[in-house]
Formats: structure tokens, C-alpha cells, sequence
């Protein structure tokens, strides 16, 4: 690394920013050369619009809500509209994460890169992320809202609102600085998990709680119930309102009131603290990026650090389980299925290991079991779905299957010995769809239990029919994201929140087959109903997953050959910095 100088120009940081704009650029347009960037590209564009309309939703309602407070002079509402804003965006934060990059913006600190400029590269890289383009969007809305209500107000609102959704930005981008630093560790990623798992379960829980649009069906009874909650939840509110009074969304919101009641000084007073929060926010995460201008190392290798004792300890259990020599001849003699039979299960014990040191995975199987117990107790209580348990079933596998589809994301570099060691790539990769099929059942157990405890335990053919589909689902799956493992891998490193399960392509194919499977499940399940005949669901699926499990079994037959042929982009995208 290069020290600081004192005579460094402003035109050379202008020509280092352009410098890694044109970089970004061309790599971008590099990657539509690679094998399966036309889908890639696909995938984006669906994508995209998909993810645009999700944040119509909240951006809507927002500016609706802007207009409607003001319209009726509750301005300190819309400290309460802003802090659901600033929630839904960490919400999207902690789901999302934070956009990948096309490179690790941390490898430019071995060019003559001030701090100053590395700290503004760092910030905006990731500052188009889907939440914090929602913050701003959000923001425009409630100004837009409140200038509607009351015309004269629209420079306040504008004003404060784009102070507000700079200070919700750089929180985010300050976040995830930290966040970064905190996951270096397995058992920070840990902690952080649960963290994000009771997050992200109580904003699903209060939405159903006071969301009315799911308390319409449920009666006056059930109405009343949530006018409760809300009057519950108002009260704490004020007993708390005192000690986030100082905070950017109700500043925000007196600022707006003053601006009503022309009071300039108390505006300028508002807008100003709004500021200062921004500014806070932005010094913390440049003091973060600043350690990494250092040459701080976050991997896992650099902070796994053993001792002498347990280096010992490692080293006598290796060599006590080693063969003894006398015995040699004896270890090698033994039959082929025998040592088919350990190495199968020396490759399940190294795909538990690699489960139980990703939180993600962890995440991902658990999260639908309990927002299964959400829905499920607020549409089955007092009622009786006979298609529950296929449905919650079908929800659940969404948080199982993604995870076929890059199956060797988690490898890294050490990809290279599968194909040195005196094992079949076939064996490798059946040992990850064997644990793939441990967590289904687990899943699925887990949400036969829920069920069972809501709605009452399912109907003999409904158990049936959720266990045929499931079956059909998985073998088909894995069929198809055995391949996409090899032919579109993605590097995942467990201690970058950037980091997705799969690439684009693959995650949509994945959720493109669950959702044609189930639609054509429903559509046998209404055949039946609209027939009034009760053979057609059972057999045809039973059918359907017979046919899954004969394309699984062809395809896994011939995976060492194909696992040969597609190597080198499978070791190249995983052993890349």
C-alpha cells in the first residue's frame, strides 16, 4: 500500500473514479461474452420488473399515507409512517442484502488510492441496492403526498424528506460496513442469524396482527381485536415517543409541523439534527473502510487461529485413525460396496459440517417453518383447509430447493480436490442431494407437526398428495440444479452479506419449477372437485414423481462425464478473488 501524499490532486482522484467507472463498465459488458450470460440476462429482466412492482406496493401506500396525515393536521403520524419506511428498508436489507459486485472493490487498495477516495468507491458501490432505492423512492413519495395535501409545503417536504432518505442511506451502507466485519467469525454469523430470524418473523407477525386486510375475513370479533392491538401498540408508542423524539424519522416529521406553522428556526432546527445524523452515520462507515484501507483481512482463514494444544490434539486423533501398517493389506482388500459405504458417509459428515457452519442454510430451512405457523394460524384457526398441508409443504420446499442449484457455492478453492481425490464426482454430489433430502423431511415434518397442531392432523390423501409432490419436486430439482452446479456456479462466502445462494438464472429456474409444479397440483386438486371424482390426484402425481426420480437417477449416472467436461468454469468461477 501506497502512504497518503499531501500533493495529491483533486484531477487524479477525478481520473481514478473514471478510471474504475470504465472498469465496472467493461466487466459488465465481459460477462454477456461468458457461457450462459444470455440467460443471465433473461433472468434480470424478469427479474427486475418483478422486484420493481414489490416496492411499488409500500411506495404507494407511503405517499397515500403522507397525504392523508396532513390532510387531516396528524403530522406526528408520519414519524410513524417514516419509521415503518425505515424498518421495511432494514427489512429489505437483512433479505436481500446488500447488491454483489463484478469485483472485489477491497483489491483496489493495492493501487495508489487515497482513503478518502477508497471510503466514496466503497459507498458507492453498494448504494443501489433494492433498499435503499425503495428509501428514496419512499421518501419522494411521502413529499409528493404531503405536497398534495397542502401545496404550500412543498419545499419543506422536499427538503426534509431528501435529508431523511440520505440518513436512512448511509445507515444502511454504515450497517453493513459493520456487518461485514462482525461475520468474519462463525460464531458472530450465528448470533446474527437468530438476530435477523426474530427480525424478520416480527415484522411478518405484525403485519398479520395489524395489517386489516387480514382481519376482514375474520369477523367483527376479529376486527375489534386488531383495533385493539393497534390502540395497544399506540400506547406504547407514546410511552417511547419521548426517548426517539431526537431521532431522523420524528425529526423529520417536526419538521414538516413547523413548516405548517412557518416556523422557519425550528425547521432549519430539524432539518439540521436530520443532518447530523447523516453525517454521524457516514463518519462511522468511513471509519470502518479506513481499517480495511489498512489491509485488514476478514476471511475465515486469517481469523482462524488454533492453538498449540489443539493443534496437537488434531494431529494424535489423525494419526490414531490412521490404518496401521500390519493391517494394510486388509484395509485395501476390503469389498467395493464396503468402501463405497465409507466414503459416502465421509462425504455426509463433511456436507454436515459445512450445514452446521452456515447460518444461511440454517436460515433458510427454519424461516418458512415459522411463517408457515403464522399463516396457517391465521387462516386455518376455527376453519379447515383440506389443502393446508400440500400448500405449507410446497412454501417450505422454497427455502430447500435454491440450495440444488449451486450446490458447490460454499467450496471455494478446495473444489480442486473433489477432482483429485480417489472419489467419483457421482458420490460427491449424491451426498449433497442426500442432505438435501434430510432437510426436506425435516421441513416437512416440522410443518405436518404445525399443522397437525392448528388445523388438526391432515387427511390420509392429503398427506399423500403433499409427500407425492414434494417427492416429484425434489428428484426434478435436483435433477436439474445438479447441472447448474457445475455450468453456472456461484462463489458464496459466508462472511460477505453480499453474497447470494445462486445466480440469477438459476434462482429463477428454481422458483419457475415449484410454481409450475404447484399450479399443476391445484389444478388437479380443483379438477377433482369440479368432477367430483377423488382417483385423479394421488395416482397422477404418484406418476409424476416415479418419472422425476427415473430423469434423477439418468442424470446422476452420467454426472461424472459431465462434471469432467465443465471443470474448468466450475474451478474458475469458485477460485477467483
Amino acid at each position: 500500500m501506497i502512504t497518503e501524499t499531501a500533493n495529491w490532486s483533486a484531477a487524479q482522484s477525478s481520473a481514478q473514479y473514471r478510471a474504475i467507472a470504465w472498469l465496472r463498465w467493461r466487466i459488465f459488458l465481459n460477462s454477456f461474452r461468458r457461457k450462459g450470460s444470455a440467460g443471465e440476462l433473461v433472468a434480470r429482466i424478469i427479474v427486475i420488473p418483478i422486484a420493481a412492482a414489490v416496492l411499488i406496493g409500500p411506495t404507494i401506500g407511503a405517499g397515500i399515507g403522507g397525504w392523508y396525515f396532513v390532510r387531516s393536521g396528524h403530522f406526528d403520524y408520519i414519524a410513524l409512517l417514516l419509521w415503518g419506511a425505515f424498518a421495511f428498508c432494514q427489512f429489505l436489507n437483512l433479505q436481500l442484502g446488500q447488491p454483489g459486485t463484478t469485483f472485489d472493490p477491497t483489491q483496489l487498495i493495492r493501487f495508489p488510492l487515497r482513503a478518502a477516495s477508497y471510503t466514496a468507491v466503497r459507498l458507492f458501490f453498494g448504494v443501489l441496492s433494492p433498499s435503499n432505492i425503495s428509501a428514496v423512492c419512499i421518501a419522494l413519495a411521502v413529499a409528493i403526498g404531503v405536497t398534495l395535501a397542502l401545496p404550500q409545503l412543498w419545499a419543506y417536504a422536499f427538503v426534509a424528506l431528501l435529508f431523511f432518505a440520505t440518513a436512512n442511506v448511509l445507515f444502511s451502507r454504515m450497517l453493513f460496513a459493520w456487518i461485514d466485519r462482525w461475520l468474519s467469525t462463525r460464531r458472530a454469523r450465528e448470533i446474527f442469524t437468530a438476530c435477523i430470524f426474530i427480525f424478520s418473523l416480527g415484522i411478518q407477525w405484525a403485519n398479520l396482527s395489524f395489517n386489516p386486510a387480514y382481519n376482514r375475513h375474520s369477523g367483527h370479533a376479529g376486527q375489534y381485536l386488531a383495533q385493539q392491538k393497534l390502540n395497544h401498540f399506540n400506547s406504547i408508542y407514546q410511552h417511547v415517543l419521548p426517548w426517539i423524539a431526537g431521532l431522523p424519522p420524528n425529526l423529520t416529521a417536526s419538521a414538516l409541523h413547523a413548516g405548517q406553522s412557518a416556523s422557519l428556526l425550528r425547521y432549519l432546527i430539524c432539518v439540521f439534527g436530520c443532518a447530523l445524523y447523516a453525517a454521524a452515520f457516514y463518519a462511522v462507515f468511513a471509519w470502518r473502510t479506513r481499517v480495511e484501507y489498512r489491509g485488514e483481512n476478514l476471511s475465515d482463514q486469517a481469523n482462524a487461529v488454533a492453538t498449540p494444544a489443539a493443534l496437537h490434539s488434531s494431529a494424535t486423533a489423525f494419526a490414531a485413525n490412521l490404518p496401521a501398517a500390519d493391517s494394510f493389506n486388509t484395509y485395501t482388500s476390503r469389498s467395493a460396496a464396503t468402501m463405497q459405504r465409507d466414503i459416502l458417509a465421509a462425504l455426509l459428515h463433511k456436507e454436515f459440517l459445512t450445514l452446521r457452519r452456515n447460518t444461511g442454510i440454517a436460515y433458510g430451512v427454519l424461516a418458512p417453518i415459522f411463517l408457515v405457523f403464522i399463516f396457517a394460524f391465521k387462516m386455518a384457526a376455527g376453519r379447515h383447509f383440506p389443502w393446508l398441508f400440500p400448500a405449507a409443504a410446497a412454501y417450505a420446499l422454497m427455502g430447500i430447493v435454491p440450495l440444488a442449484y449451486n450446490s458447490f457455492g460454499l467450496e471455494g478453492a478446495g473444489v480442486q480436490f473433489h477432482f483429485l481425490a480417489p472419489v467419483r464426482m457421482r458420490d460427491v454430489i449424491l451426498s449433497k442431494n442426500l442432505m438435501s433430502f434430510a432437510l426436506a423431511a425435516l421441513d416437512l415434518t416440522l410443518v405436518f407437526a404445525v399443522i397437525s397442531y392448528i388445523s388438526g392432523m391432515p387427511s390420509l390423501r392429503m398427506i399423500v398428495t403433499g409427500l407425492l409432490w414434494a417427492a416429484a419436486m425434489l428428484f426434478l430439482s435436483l435433477a436439474i440444479g445438479n447441472r447448474r452446479s457445475i455450468t453456472a456456479p456461484k462463489k458464496i462466502e459466508p462472511g460477505r452479506t453480499a453474497s447470494k445462494q445462486a445466480s440469477p438464472l438459476s434462482g429463477l429456474i428454481s422458483f419457475l419449477v415449484l410454481l409450475t409444479g404447484a399450479a399443476l397440483c391445484a389444478a388437479l386438486f380443483y379438477a377433482e372437485y369440479w368432477l367430483n371424482v377423488s382417483w385423479l390426484l394421488v395416482p397422477t402425481l404418484a406418476v409424476a414423481a416415479v418419472a422425476a426420480f427415473l430423469v434423477y437417477r439418468s442424470g446422476l449416472n452420467s454426472f461424472d462425464r459431465f462434471a469432467f467436461d465443465n471443470r474448468e468454469p466450475l474451478i474458475e468461477e469458485l477460485c477467483k478473488k
